[in-house]
């Protein structure tokens, strides 16, 4: 079973907690308090970070060795599922995506 990753920007304040706010965003709902991200920086950041990258429209997939990461994104969060992915993968994407100001959350 994969590890899903969300990462999203919070205004201060925010009265929902992370578990409410993954589940909005898994169903496809805008959450107010949420702060747009500037997606194509963060997507250039990441090709940029990890080369060996493989993109099609709307999914970027970054191998890593016998496993890999699939991220999906919407103004809101960017969201990586985790398919047999080292730590060391794991904390780079956790690094990438905390210099734009966003927290990570681990969804069930």
């Amino acid at each position: 079973m994969p590890t899903k990753l969300m990462f999203w920007k919070a205004l201060p304040a925010h009265p929902l907690s992370a578990d409410d706010i993954g589940r909005e965003l898994v169903w496809g709902e805008e959450v107010d308090g949420l702060v747009d991200l500037p997606v194509k920086e963060i997507l250039d950041r990441l090709k940029a970070e990890f080369a060996e990258h493989l993109e099609t429209p709307g999914l970027l997939v970054i191998p890593d060795g016998g496993g890999r990461a699939e991220a999906t994104w919407t103004w809101q969060h960017l969201r990586f599922e985790l398919h047999e992915a080292s730590d060391t993968l794991r904390e780079r994407l956790v690094q990438v995506l905390s210099d734009f100001g966003c927290s990570v959350h681990e969804m069930p």
